[in-house]
């Protein structure tokens, strides 16, 4: 068993260690340790005999907004320091020096290569691919022909919904390979219920072929993120070489929030920990919520290193001692001490609707601003909106997009909206992105940002005249004032849908880049901390309160919600039977019917 797991040194966040030692450091939520590495950081810059005057540490965190946490503590500390995410750091240091040596392997067309974005599904590259794939002549019945995936509207979304899980994997013998959910290969019916899906022998048949697909990409120099880790593996790979420039870079490399690293991120990192850096992971596996993106905790659990040293910081300073008491609840691992005793209200359980619940947690919270923390992105954004009904079960912007047949209206529709919501946000260079590839034009490389940036400002203009009216009012400013070559809405099923949907319940499917309402996802959260949380949960959510742990992720994206607590929480419920709220107020819960009451006024 890793040692790691039964007698790491117990220490805290102003605690100083060895700085030429590989080390692992778990740490539970608020116990200081971005406070902890930044120590460390001075520490090893004060002390260290082998950084000299170009030598930098790489500090490697999660997200850009961490790393901007990080740059502003370390203050004039940054000079020797390069944070960054683990994505940013291999595309500046593997993939854009080195990318050459392997692209015309790939059809990577390095010249038109401007970095690195997310997986964006191109419908006209999946007709190539699927009109040239290697095995063309399996697809016939009884499965779906070339035609039948690309003309029928179910097919067309399941093909969509398959390729959107397509990621890298790397196996037990650690070589890498594509890899794709084949139990996301279904369409939608109206209700938003599971439809049709395709065949695991139709999948199969399309599965040997996904590397053309992606060289479809490449071959514009379109990078996915996941694709900067494909291409540092191969390159570390064949020439090792790289791995012992980045050594002399960076003798000391330190990852926060290892907890969300992959497989293949683990591996480029213990790579790099093999001769001369050192190497320092931080972590919490309760806080382990991007199963998606392949993170599992037991990466963390398992990673090792030759005479690593394993250390825990067991202190909460964030929260009052009721809300620790609920969080220690979940976990066995490691029970948290309020190391500054504070404290506070009990958590309370408000049962009711989601926007009448916010109301009146808001008005316990009296002057003090109240954050409410989302699963789906759909309810984060509704709430933001006050869209008190209505609000969709499903993404209605991918609805939309699937069902529309006129491929140039479906196309602005969707990124204009998206534009919009991006913009009232103020993250503009998003907005323009969303907008401008609509407007390229090859004579003129300036013309789509200035078209682009024009059509937004012209429709934030007008945003209160259409953001409570039908998609349909929505639409029709667009062909008036933007784009009159569109399609009119003449007759049918897609006139229906836009008569029949508001454009707020097609913003609200919107995905934020970054959050900064208060109104937030919970992975969008993490790392952050609110004097007053409420945590909206769904009716079968109250299983995990009732048997909390930390072995599913449902359990862990709890967790971490309650964690971002630090004066008062609450979590919503839409419902709880009675027999339920004397085992949940004996857990340290209040138990509040929002219905049963008035919101309290809010204090002028």
């Amino acid at each position: 068993m890793d040692l790691f797991l039964t007698n790491p040194e117990v220490i805290h966040s102003n605690s100083i260690i060895e700085i030429e030692q590989h080390y692992k450091l778990s740490a539970g939520p608020g116990a200081g340790k971005t406070h902890w590495l930044i120590n460390h950081i001075k520490n090893v810059l004060s002390n260290s005999t082998r950084l000299g005057k170009t030598r930098k540490i790489a500090c490697i965190t999660y997200t850009n907004i961490a790393v901007e946490t990080i740059l502003s503590r370390l203050g004039q500390s940054t000079i020797q320091v390069e944070v960054s995410t683990i994505h940013s750091f291999l595309f500046r240091h593997v993939i854009k020096p080195y990318i050459a040596f392997i692209a015309s392997d790939y059809k990577l067309d390095v010249t038109k290569i401007s970095g690195h974005d997310e997986h964006i599904i191109s419908f006209k590259k999946v007709m190539h691919w699927i009109e040239n794939h290697p095995n063309n002549n399996q697809l016939k019945h009884p499965n779906p022909t070339p035609n039948q995936l690309l003309r029928m509207p179910q097919n067309k979304e399941a093909l969509v919904n398959w390729l959107s899980t397509l990621t890298y994997k790397l196996s037990q013998k650690e070589e890498i390979y594509l890899h794709t959910d084949k139990g996301k290969a279904y369409s939608f019916d109206e209700n938003g219920n599971r439809g049709q899906g395709l065949s695991r022998r139709c999948l199969d048949i399309l599965d040997l072929g996904l590397l053309k697909y992606k060289e479809l990409y490449w071959q514009e120099g379109i990078l996915h993120h996941d694709d900067i880790l494909f291409f540092s593996y191969h390159l570390i790979i064949k020439y090792p070489f790289i791995l012992k420039v980045i050594r002399a870079k960076f003798p000391y490399f330190f990852i926060d929030e290892f907890q969300d690293t992959n497989p293949i991120q683990a591996y480029i990192i213990k790579s790099i920990g093999q001769e001369e850096t050192v190497i320092g992971v931080i972590g919490d596996i309760a806080q382990s919520i991007y199963e998606f993106q392949g993170a599992e905790p037991s990466h963390f659990e398992n990673f090792f290193l030759k005479n690593i040293s394993y250390y825990t910081i067991e202190d909460n300073h964030r929260s009052t001692s009721q809300i620790i008491a609920v969080l220690n609840n979940f976990r066995s691992d490691l029970r948290q001490k309020n190391v500054v005793e504070k404290n506070g209200e009990r958590p309370k359980i408000i049962i009711g609707k989601k926007a009448s619940v916010y109301k009146y947690a808001e008005g316990l919270c009296e002057r003090e601003q109240l954050y409410s923390l989302s699963r789906r992105n759909i309810t984060a954004n509704s709430l933001n909106k006050s869209l008190n009904s209505s609000v969709p079960t499903k993404d209605l912007l991918d609805k939309r997009y699937n069902k529309d047949s006129n491929k140039d209206r479906r196309r602005f529709v969707v990124s204009s909206i998206k534009a919009v919501e991006l913009a009232l946000n103020g993250l503009f260079n998003d907005a323009l992105k969303s907008l401008e590839w609509l407007f390229q034009d090859e004579t003129d490389i300036n013309k789509g940002k200035k078209e682009a940036l024009k059509s937004i400002c012209l429709l934030l203009s007008l945003y209160d005249t259409f953001k409570d009216d039908t998609l349909y009012n929505y639409y029709s400013n667009i062909i008036k004032r933007i784009k009159a070559d569109l399609s009119d809405l003449r007759t049918g099923e897609i006139k229906s849908f836009y008569e029949t949907h508001t454009y707020k319940q097609l913003a609200v499917c919107v995905k934020n880049v970054d959050e900064v309402t208060c109104h937030k996802t919970i992975h969008k959260s993490k790392g952050d901390e609110f004097d007053n949380v409420l945590v909206i949960l769904e009716k079968g959510d109250v299983e995990y309160l009732l048997k909390p742990g930390l072995l599913t992720e449902e359990q862990r994206i709890i967790y971490v919600a309650l964690s971002r607590a630090k004066n008062r929480l609450f979590i919503n419920l839409p419902e709880l039977p009675d027999n339920y709220k004397k085992i949940l107020e004996n857990r340290g819960f209040e138990i509040v019917s929002c219905e049963e009451m008035d919101s309290p006024k809010k204090q002028s």
